[in-house]
Parts: C-alpha cells; sequence; structure tokens
C-alpha cells in the first residue's frame, strides 16, 4: 500500500510534478519489497532525512541527475528503478517467492524492462509509441484535467506494479516449458482492438451502420464522432482522429519496425502477457486515456498558437502550461520554425526552459547549451550563468529552470545566444 504524506512523515521520498516511467516503476518495486510506503513527492530535497529511502531527486545513491552518473557496463546511464534494481531486485524477486532460476528472472527483467527505462529516462534510447515508458507518461495529468499529479502518479505505480508482475508470471511459465502462443495472442489482440473502437463508438452514441472491417476501419468511420463527444473541438476533429490513430490503434495493429535504439516494452506483448481479461481491461484504460488526452491537447491548441504568434526573441511563453509539442511542430504560423525553446510555469514551482525537438521523437532540440552548464544545479549553475535564481540544466541540456520568469527568460536568452555563435 501506497500513501501520499508530508516530508516529515516520510519514510520514501521522490520528486513532485511530471512523472517518469523510472520513479513510477521503481515506487512499484518498493511496494513490492516493503508493503507500505509512506511516500513524499517534493520539489527539492532541501535536507537529506536520514530514516528515508530518496530516489529519482536529492543527488543521492538513487538519483540520476548528477553530472557523474553510474552506468551500466555497455556505457548506459542508470536511472532510479535501475540502481534500485541492481541493488533490490533480487531482493523483490525472492519476496514474490521466487528461488529457482533467480538470476536468469533477475537479468532478463533488467535487459526487456529496466534497461530500456533506464536509456530513455536519460535520453539514450529511442521513443516509440504504445510502450510502458510512452504510457506511463500518457498518464500525467492533462492541462485542464480534474485529477491531481499524486492521483495520476497512484494509477500509474499500480499499472506498473500489473506490468512487472504479469511478466515475472510470464517468465516462470517460460521457465517451466509453457511458452505462450504468440500467434494466437495477436489474433486476440485484433479482436480486442476492433471491441474498443466499438465500445467507445456507442458510449459516443454514434449511429453504428457498419461493423465490417477491423479497428482503422471502424476507427476511421466514427473517430470524429467520438472526439467530438470527448469535449474535442469539431474542427480539430478530423486532425485528431489521425493523432489517436497514429498513439494507439496503428502500433497495436501492424508489425512494429525495426529500431535502431533501445525502446521500452511494448504493451501489445504486455497485453497478451496478462491474458484476456486483464489485458483487455489495461487496453481499454489506454486507449481511453489517449482519446481524453488528443481532445484535451486539441482544446489547448488555440491557445498554443495564440502563443507561438507572439513569441519574441526565438521564445515562446506559455503563462499557463498547455501540451506544445504536436501543435508547435505542426504549426503553419511563420514563427514557429523561427522558436528555439518554450518557457512555462514548472509544477515543481518556478519556470522552466524547454527546447523544441527536431521531431516528435527526437532527444535532439534547435538549441545547444553550453557544456559546462550541462548537469548543473543551484550555487553552482548560477556562477556558472551569471543568474542567481538558476536551479538546474537537465545533463543533456534540454530543460532547465529557476525561480522566478525573468530569471527563465535570461537564461533561455543565453542559450539562444550561445546557439545562435555557434551558427557564425
Amino acid at each position: 500500500m501506497i500513501k501520499i504524506v508530508q516530508e516529515k512523515e516520510a519514510k520514501f521520498i521522490t520528486h513532485a510534478g511530471s512523472f517518469h516511467a523510472d520513479e513510477v516503476m521503481a515506487t512499484a518495486l518498493l511496494e513490492i519489497l516493503y508493503d507500505e510506503i509512506l511516500l513524499a513527492r517534493v520539489g527539492e530535497v532541501e535536507e537529506a532525512k536520514e530514516d528515508a529511502f530518496i530516489y529519482d531527486v536529492g543527488l543521492g545513491n538513487y538519483d540520476h541527475h548528477q553530472e557523474d552518473k553510474a552506468r551500466r557496463e555497455n556505457g548506459i546511464a542508470y536511472s532510479s528503478v535501475g540502481l534500485i534494481w541492481r541493488d533490490y531486485g533480487r531482493e523483490v524477486l525472492k519476496k514474490m517467492g521466487i528461488e529457482d532460476n533467480l538470476e536468469d528472472y533477475f537479468l532478463d527483467i533488467d535487459e526487456q524492462l529496466i534497461m530500456p527505462i533506464d536509456a530513455l529516462d536519460n535520453g539514450e534510447g529511442e521513443r516509440a509509441p504504445m510502450t510502458i515508458t510512452s504510457v506511463i507518461s500518457l498518464n500525467n495529468p492533462f492541462w485542464n484535467a480534474q485529477k491531481t499529479s499524486d492521483e495520476a502518479f497512484l494509477e500509474s505505480v499500480s499499472f506498473a506494479h500489473t506490468v512487472f508482475c504479469g511478466y515475472v508470471d510470464y517468465l516462470t511459465t517460460v521457465y517451466q516449458d509453457q511458452e505462450l502462443d504468440w500467434d494466437k495472442g495477436y489474433e486476440w489482440l485484433d479482436q480486442v482492438l476492433k471491441k474498443l473502437v466499438l465500445n467507445v463508438a456507442n458510449k459516443a452514441n454514434c449511429f453504428i451502420y457498419n461493423e465490417e472491417g477491423n479497428a482503422l476501419d471502424m476507427w476511421d468511420e466514427y473517430g470524429e464522432d467520438v472526439l467530438t463527444y470527448y469535449r474535442c473541438p469539431v474542427e480539430h476533429a478530423h486532425q485528431g482522429v489521425h493523432n489517436v490513430r497514429k498513439m494507439f490503434i496503428d502500433p497495436l495493429s501492424y508489425e512494429r519496425p525495426e529500431y535502431e535504439g533501445i525502446t521500452s516494452y511494448p504493451i501489445e506483448q504486455i497485453a497478451i502477457i496478462l491474458g484476456e481479461h486483464q489485458g483487455e481491461a489495461m487496453l481499454e484504460k489506454i486507449f481511453d486515456r489517449c482519446i481524453e488526452s488528443e481532445a484535451s491537447r486539441l482544446c489547448g491548441n488555440d491557445y498554443v498558437e495564440q502563443c507561438i504568434d507572439l513569441a519574441q526573441d526565438h521564445i515562446v511563453v506559455l503563462k499557463k502550461f498547455a501540451p506544445w509539442k504536436g501543435t508547435l511542430l505542426k504549426s503553419e504560423s511563420p514563427k514557429a520554425n523561427d522558436v528555439y525553446l518554450v518557457v512555462f510555469p514548472s509544477q515543481r514551482g518556478g519556470w522552466n526552459y524547454q527546447g523544441i525537438p527536431l521531431s516528435p521523437a527526437s532527444f535532439d532540440t534547435r538549441i545547444t547549451v553550453p557544456e559546462e552548464w550541462c548537469g548543473k544545479r543551484d550555487q553552482e549553475l548560477a556562477e556558472l550563468t551569471g543568474i542567481k535564481e538558476a536551479r538546474f540544466i537537465h545533463p543533456n541540456g534540454f530543460i532547465g529552470g529557476t525561480d522566478s520568469f525573468e530569471a527563465t527568460i535570461a537564461l533561455a536568452k543565453a542559450i539562444i545566444a550561445y546557439t545562435e555563435s555557434l551558427k557564425k
């Protein structure tokens, strides 16, 4: 059981704000190991508590945001979940009753589930739709949602717990020579996808006049009405149909391409592993989340476009955060291709800048941050940048923040000036 508490009561501490697959999966592992988790999600760890397990924040043993982060033998940097799995993974498995083939379980789970999360969280992997990592990211509250970040975090931990335990059960059948029938599983998946589309079409009170075809056909037929039912602006519904198809239906309907980099474990395989009842329930939640996410994003589309039109000095300012990447990268505004980064309020307090990616799946951005600034924090960063309120810059430089709007604008302008100087 996990209970969110104040920092002074906490026995476990991680960061607040947007959550990621590493601390979400780490929390699921810690729950298995310790049963009861009194957890505080904080902006910063002001003073380390000796009696608390601190991870993914605080620059301690189970954080990975320091400059000299720990790396595996293959060169991939650990994230919080990889560090915890390295030190406690075998104990987690023993707690689950695994004794035979313990090392095989440990290494398989590390390779298939944990290491890809590490790589992606450190910007060293390749993003792909409908994976463990992408689904957890999708679970963050929408900009106009009523759900709190803590509520969404706990739901994501529950999802990660289901995924992890399901994969352990799958390995048990493998080691007992009871191989899963994957061909049958994919046939089941096709039927479930079609069923899910027809279910949301009925929920949206669509007139179902044709049930011939597959999930793709059904979505193309009824998707606009579904998105409108989910409060997507009518004028953007056609675009939403395309994006939900690309986000959810396409990845689960076609054979996945060969990716050059490490990618997170695919959701369709997790669904097949979980079996008909649990797998379908999981996919239903994810599909609903995808539709809600796209409807929410499109509701903010006009606001983001207005902010792009108001951009100055290569900077887009969002006074209120809204999903911006998809809108900006597709924007036809004459300023869209001229902006380098976006400035917005941080969920942890203060303001952040974030570089604009070269493409939706890219870790590379339009900005170049001085190498000596990357991975630095607080006083050291303030001295390097000359900005007293500077708080952090990610080791890869794509995001950073300060305590105030004015300071973040100053930091953004300094980064842009450096980026421009490299082009001369």
